[in-house]
C-alpha cells in the first residue's frame, strides 16, 4: 500500500533542500536529479511555490521522456551490419544465401561508400547519395535491396542505441521499373512437351563403343558383377553400367540426359527451385503419401538445410512426375535412402548446378523452344491452369486429387 506522503508512480517526487526546490524522476530506468528554483520565503515576491515548482517539474519529466536515448557506443554501417548478421545467426537463422548476400552487401557497397563514419554521423544526403551512385552502375532491383537492407541496418542501430535517428526514413525508396527481363515467364504445355521429347545431345565416341563391347561381354557372357567389370575396365561400377548400355544408336549423355529431363518435368509440376532439387534424396519422396518433402538446399556442392524449420513443407506428387521418378529409381545405381534424386549418373555425386543450367539452355534450342531461365520452369502453366505450387491453398489432399485427375 502506497505511504501516505509518498508520490505517485510516474508523477515524480519534489522536495526542498538548502532553501531551493528540487525534483526527481526515472527516465529508462535511470534516475534524474534537477533543480528546480529558490522556494519563496513568507512575504518574498521572488522564488517558486510550491504548486510553481511542481509545474515545473512536470516540464522538465516532459522534456526528458521525450528525449532520444544516449548513444552507447559510436560504430560504423559496417560494424552494425556484421552484428545484425551474427545477431541473427544466434536467433536461428542458418547461414544461407540471405546472409551470405547480406555480407556481400557490406562489403561491397555499405563499407566503401560509408567509410569510417559513425554511423551516427549518416545523414539523409548522405543515403540519397548513396543511392544515386548505385543506380549508375546496378538495376534497380539490385538498389531496392540495398536500401531495403540498409534501412534495417538503421532500425537496429536505433534499438540498440547505437544511433537515434533513421536517415532511410526520409529517402524514398528507388521505384520499380517495369523491365521485359524481370517479367515472370514460363513455358507453356506444347513447350515443356517439346523440351522433354527433345533428342539427346550426342553420340559416343569410337572408344567409349570398344569398352561398352567389353562391358557387354564380362556381363553376359562372363556373367561377373559390376565391381568386377570395373575393376577390369579400370573404372567405378557406375561407370561400367553405363558403358553396358552404350550402344551406337544411343546417345552418349543418355545416363545425365535421363536425370535431366526427370528434373525438368518435377521442376514444372511441383515449384521446387533448382537448389531444392539438387538436395533432394530418395528418402524425401514419399511414395504411399504421393509427396515430396523439400527440408534443404544445395549451395556450392554442399547440402544446406532450409533457413528454419517451418521453411520445411511438402508438394503434391502427380501422376506423372511419380512415373518419372520411378523410372530414374530404377535406371539408378545409386538407389539408397540418402543418395541424392537428381545426382551425378556415374559417381552419385551433386551435379553442378552451372553446367545444369547450361546443359537446360542446350536442350532448348535442340527442341526448338525459347529460351527461358531454369528457374522459370518454376512459373510453368498449362494453358491457364494453376501449377501445383498454386494449389497449395486448396489444401494438399485436394491438390494431389487435381493434379492427379
Amino acid at each position: 500500500m502506497q505511504g501516505k506522503n509518498r508520490s505517485r508512480r510516474g508523477t515524480g517526487h519534489l522536495y526542498q533542500k538548502d532553501d531551493r526546490w528540487y525534483g526527481q524522476w526515472y527516465v529508462r530506468g535511470t534516475r534524474i536529479k534537477r533543480s528546480l528554483g529558490p522556494v519563496r520565503q513568507p512575504g518574498a515576491a521572488d522564488g517558486l511555490t510550491k504548486r510553481q515548482a511542481q509545474a515545473r517539474m512536470v516540464e522538465a519529466m516532459t522534456e526528458t521522456n521525450s528525449a532520444p536515448a544516449p548513444v552507447t557506443e559510436r560504430l560504423t554501417v559496417e560494424e552494425v551490419g556484421k552484428r545484425r548478421i551474427r545477431e541473427l545467426a544466434r536467433r536461428g537463422r542458418k547461414h544461407d544465401t540471405t546472409l551470405a548476400n547480406y555480407e556481400s552487401e557490406i562489403r561491397c557497397h555499405f563499407a566503401p561508400h560509408f567509410g569510417h563514419a559513425p554511423i551516427t554521423d549518416v545523414s539523409e544526403d548522405d543515403v540519397a547519395g548513396f543511392l544515386d551512385r548505385c543506380l549508375i552502375d546496378l538495376s534497380v532491383k539490385t538498389v531496392r535491396n540495398l536500401y531495403v537492407h540498409l534501412n534495417a541496418i538503421f532500425e537496429f542501430a536505433i534499438r540498440k542505441r547505437w544511433c537515434q535517428a533513421n536517415p532511410c526514413r526520409l529517402v524514398d525508396k528507388p521505384a520499380s521499373v517495369a523491365d521485359d527481363d524481370t517479367e515472370i515467364r514460363f513455358l507453356d504445355q506444347a513447350e515443356l512437351d517439346a523440351l522433354l521429347a527433345g533428342p539427346a545431345p550426342r553420340r559416343h565416341s569410337k572408344r567409349t563403343l570398344e569398352r561398352a563391347a567389353r562391358a557387354r561381354v564380362l556381363r553376359d557372357h562372363e556373367r561377373l558383377q559390376w565391381k568386377e567389370i570395373g575393376e577390369a575396365l579400370e573404372c567405378s561400377s557406375a561407370t561400367a553400367i553405363y558403358l553396358y548400355r552404350a550402344t551406337a544408336e544411343k546417345a552418349a549423355d543418355d545416363d545425365l540426359w535421363r536425370v535431366d529431363l526427370a528434373m525438368y518435368l518435377t521442376a514444372a509440376m511441383t515449384g521446387l527451385r533448382q537448389g531444392e532439387l539438387l538436395a533432394l534424396r530418395w528418402r524425401d519422396v514419399d511414395w504411399p503419401a504421393r509427396k515430396i518433402r523439400v527440408s534443404g538446399g544445395m549451395r556450392n556442392g554442399k547440402r544446406r538445410t532450409l533457413k528454419s524449420a517451418t521453411s520445411s513443407r511438402a508438394v503434391p506428387m502427380a501422376d506423372r512426375v511419380g512415373g518419372a521418378l520411378d523410372r530414374l529409381f530404377q535406371a539408378s545405381a545409386y538407389q539408397s535412402d540418402d543418395d541424392l534424386v537428381f545426382g551425378h549418373p556415374h559417381t552419385g555425386r551433386p551435379l553442378d548446378r552451372s553446367q545444369v543450367s547450361k546443359r537446360f539452355k542446350r536442350a532448348l534450342e535442340r527442341a526448338g523452344v525459347r529460351e527461358v531461365r531454369f528457374h522459370d520452369l518454376r512459373h510453368y502453366a498449362d494453358g491457364g491452369v494453376m501449377r501445383p505450387a498454386g494449389l497449395f491453398g486448396l489444401g494438399r489432399a485436394l491438390a494431389v486429387v487435381i493434379l492427379s485427375a
